[in-house]
Formats: structure tokens, sequence, C-alpha cells
């Protein structure tokens, strides 16, 4: 077997930095993504320095550049390196303040230069900025170097890309954190604890590969010895070793798929999408065999670049599901995935992955209605597992992929078993809770496709011409204990029946009134949910349970399947 590592060892984070090499992140690795949780945990490991002297912060896998002397791309740990630089720079931030407000210019300023060229790169007189140690990936690079190398506010930090934030709120938090623990203002204390006790006191296992193909086999190990690595980690270091196989240029290729379906999918989890994408055309995995099927499936540099194709195609399919508004949608698609979005679940992610793929548009909207009505049905109104309903669309999706099934009505005679039947879905609703404090835009959803159905209107739930009226006030007055005693309230105001649709102006008018005092203000109305059926003498526990049977057939018709 081949000799895959040129070297391993222990070195501390002083070791690392101050030796003269500068670090690259390779274009192809993630955006910056710690959050506060982990600058926390860090922070907390190094309060504790004093009294543990040392702390292990794992791994870091680095490859040799060999077109460069000194230069190392960071394999693995990017995360890690970028967050102490950051920290480094928090100080020097803090030094600086302390000098320019008169604090010990002269020595904070001497410190300012040393810890800058010893942790940051070095200076430059002549063009005043900064050669930095550390190279970032093309979303963040430019970003790190004019803004925080620079200690520079951004502009507009609500625009900033969300790795770009994330790496402007980890250099606030780290200042914050240093300028309480070193109250005195002392440029001294605060340079001891940054190049002496941080620096010395962090301890890596530091790796050096000698190739791509060597890096990405580490990936493997290090996984196999129990490191954490996500599926997507773990399937793209796999890729790409595959590639490298072929050829050095064909790296370079993948490397920028991968980067162009990071891009697509923007806020969007990767490992889910691999997920979603893999049970759209083969057996249903869970996330934690993802990675073992697939590498079992894609063995030859043919078959990389056959899937990364197919997933540079759909990931903008794929992050438009969570936008209803995307241009790729349809006028009536716009409105299935926007209340399938309303409704929380993703197990249907898979099927329409493949089913937007091989249906035409016609078909396609028409799954997308049984999808809706099905997923209302099961998800949202009778409350049932999902383990049955991802098993039966993971089904459907495996038949379209081979092409077994083409049009929405074979594809329904699969999804029968899941189609929540009129009785028991009736019954189901009669008895629902849904509080507007939790599930406000889905209760007005709900109302709106009801009166929809009872008016044949073609109303959005987002229009602002209705609000929800709660029948039984959120915050009854004294007169409606006569029929809602005080103690059993909180079990009456959140039933779907006790909800109906209102004018915002006739909402306010009607505001905590008794039942008998609202009911000229429903009868004006436009919604025939409110000045039709609405035509109760009296409003008690009795006639909303009453209401709401009746409302459970409303549903019957306004979620019914076009093959039923």
């Amino acid at each position: 077997m081949a000799t895959i590592l040129l070297n391993t060892g222990t070195a501390t984070y002083n070791d690392l930095i101050a030796n003269g090499r500068t670090f690259h992140v390779p274009p192809y690795q993630r955006d910056y993504s710690w959050e506060r949780e982990y600058w926390e945990d860090l922070w907390m490991d190094i309060l504790d320095l004093p009294k543990e002297k040392y702390h292990y912060m794992g791994y870091l896998v680095f490859q040799e550049d060999i077109s460069k002397t000194k230069t190392s791309f960071i394999i693995d740990g990017q995360q890690r390196f970028t967050t102490l630089s950051i920290l480094c720079l928090s100080a020097i931030r803090l030094l600086k303040e302390w000098s320019e407000s008169g604090i010990n210019s002269e020595s904070n300023e001497t410190r300012i230069n040393k810890l800058t060229e010893k942790f940051l790169g070095n200076f430059s007189t002549s063009k005043l900025t900064i050669t930095p140690k550390l190279i970032l990936n093309k979303n963040n690079d430019d970003f790190y170097k004019s803004y925080l190398l620079n200690h520079r506010k951004p502009p507009a930090i609500g625009k900033l890309k969300p790795s770009q934030r994330r790496l402007w709120n980890a250099y606030e938090f780290f200042y914050q954190v240093l300028k309480g623990k070193v109250t005195s203002k002392s440029g001294e204390e605060l340079a001891t604890l940054i190049d002496d006790e941080i620096s010395n006191s962090l301890i890596f296992t530091t790796i050096n590969v000698s190739d791509d193909l060597n890096a990405y086999k580490v990936f493997e190990t290090l996984n196999a010895r129990g490191v954490k690595l996500s599926p997507s980690d773990l399937l793209k270091n796999y890729l790409f070793s595959k590639a490298f196989e072929s050829s050095s240029s064909e790296l370079e290729e993948t490397e920028r798929r991968w980067q162009s379906i990071n891009d697509f999918l923007g806020k969007s989890d990767l490992p889910t999408f691999l997920r979603h994408y893999w049970n759209s055309r083969y057996d249903l995995v869970r996330i934690s065999n993802l990675y073992r099927s697939i590498k079992s499936s894609i063995q030859t540099p043919k078959e990389v670049f056959d899937l990364l194709n197919e997933l540079e195609q759909l990931a903008p399919v794929y992050s438009a599901f969570e936008n209803p508004a995307d241009p790729m949608w349809n006028k009536d698609q716009r409105g299935y995935i926007r209340s399938m979005n309303l409704f929380g679940v993703s197990t249907w992610y898979s099927l329409m992955l493949i089913t937007k793929q091989k249906f035409s548009e016609e078909e396609f909207t028409k799954l997308l209605h049984e999808l809706n009505v099905i997923t209302f049905r099961y998800n949202v109104i009778s409350g049932l597992h999902t383990n049955e309903i991802e098993q039966i669309f993971n089904k459907l999706s495996v038949k379209i992929f081979k092409n077994e099934i083409t049009k929405a009505s074979q594809a329904f005679e699969v999804l029968k078993s899941i189609y929540v039947q009129d009785e028991s879905f009736a019954q189901a609703f009669s008895t629902k809770f849904l509080s507007t404090k939790r599930n406000k835009n889905l209760v007005k959803y709900i109302l709106v496709e009801l009166e929809n159905t009872l008016s044949g209107t073609s109303n959005q739930f987002e229009d602002a011409t209705s609000t929800i009226e709660h029948i039984l006030p959120e915050n009854p007055t004294a007169e409606w204990e006569t029929n809602f005693p005080a103690d059993e309230q909180d079990d009456y105001i959140y039933m779907i029946g006790n909800y109906t649709l209102l004018e915002e102006t006739l909402n306010r008018k009607a505001g905590d009134k008794v039942f008998s005092e609202k009911l000229h203000l429903y009868s004006s109305s436009s919604f025939r949910m409110s000045n039709t059926e609405l035509n109760y003498i009296e409003w008690t526990p009795i006639v909303l349970r009453k209401h709401q049977d009746k409302m459970a057939k409303w549903a019957c018709s306004a979620w019914k399947s076009y093959y039923q």
C-alpha cells in the first residue's frame, strides 16, 4: 500500500501560524459556518486554560501547494483556523482603540505590529495593506481582507452574505469577550493572553498529505476513527478522489460543479438535498447511511460527473421548493408550493424532484395538487406518523424514475393508501385545535380555502383583505363566562370552529364583544362563512362543536383528490 502521508505530528497554534507559512482554504470548501455556540465553546475552553494548561483542538489536514513554497491548503480545519485568526484580529482591534485613546500608545502600537506580523500577515508600509497568512474561499476572502484585516465596519451588515455576516459577528463576539476579560485595559495583559497563553496552549494533531487524492482518502480514515464528518463532507471528498483518478483537470471541473451546487442551494442544507435526491431514484435511505449508499453506486469518474450533472441541474429546483415566488413556478404551482411550505413538512421533496424532471408541466401540477391534499389530510389535520408517507413517496418516486408511471392519475393509485378518507378526515377535522399564536398563517390558509369552497372564489391566504376573527375572543370579558366558564375557555378559543374570516375594520369593531353584539358585524361581512353560515342565536360549546362539524364537511370538499 502506498504511503499517503508526508508526516503527522502535534503542534500548537503558535507552531503553525508563526513559522512563515501561508494557508489557503480551497475554493470548493464550504463558507465560514461557525455560529455563536461554537465561539462560546471555544471561549469557555480558553478561560479554562489557566487550570487545564492545554486544550486539544483536534485534527488539521494540510496539503502542500507544490507550486509555492511554504504554502498549504487547509483540507480539514478551516473553521477552527479562521476563528482563531478572528480572535487575534479582535485583540488587535482592542489594542488599537486603547492606543488611539492615549493608553500606552507607543507600547500598544508595537504590540499591534508584532501580533499582526506573527498571526495575521506582513504589513506593507508602502501599500498600507497586510499580506495575509490565511486566504479564505472566494465567497469570504474579499470580505476578510477588505473589512476584518482593516478593522472596517461594513456599510450594510444586514445585506451581507450569511457567511460574511457570521465572520463579522465572530469578530464582534471576540472583541466583546476580550474587552470584558481585560478590564484593566492593559496592553501587556492582552498581548500575553493571545501571544503566550492561547497560542501556546491550543494543541492540534496535524496531518500533511502529498496530493489531492491522498487528502480525500484521509477524510475516510478520520471518519473511520471516530472524527465526526458530515455526509456531504465525506461524499465531496470521495467524489473528488474518484475524479482525481481521471486527471487533475477533471478534479478542477469537479470543484467548479460542487461550488455551483452550493451556490444554487443557498441556505438549503446540502446533506438533506443529497438525501432527497437519492431517495427520488433509489430505495429509501436515512442520512446516516447516505454516504455508504452513494459510494457503493458511484465507482468511476464518469459516474461522478453524471451525478454532479444531475445535482447541478436539480439544485435550482430544490432551492425553489422553499420559494413559491420563484419564476420556475406557474400560478397554480406557486399556490401549491406556498401551502406545502406552510404545512411544515418536507417528505414531498424527493417525489417532486423526480416528478419535475419526468412529468409534463400539466401532470406535475396535477400531482402537486394531490400531494397538497394528501399532506393536508394526513399530516396537518390527522397528525399521522411520517414514516409510512415517506415510504410510499419513495416507492412512487422510484416508479417515476424508472418511467413506469408518467401521469398523476397513475401516481394516485400508489398514493391511495395514505389518502385519509372523508369519514376519518372529517372526524379529525371536527376536533382539531390550532393556535393562532403559533400557526396564524396556517389557520388563515384553512379559513380562506374553506371560504373559496363555499363562495367559488380563488383568494390567497396572504391577501390583506381578510383577517382571523376569534368568535370567543382570546381575552374574553366576564360576560362570556355565562356560556364559557373561565376555567374552560382555553379548551375552545383555539378550536378551528371558533374561527371565521372578517374584514379588518369589522374585526376591530367586533373586539371582545359577546356573540349577540357581533352578529350584525358578521352579517355585513362579504365572507359567506360569516354572513351566512354563522346563523346561530347564541355561541356555546355545543354550538361551536356543531359548527366545527359543519366546517369539517366543507373541508372534505376543499381538500379533495381529483381521482376520488
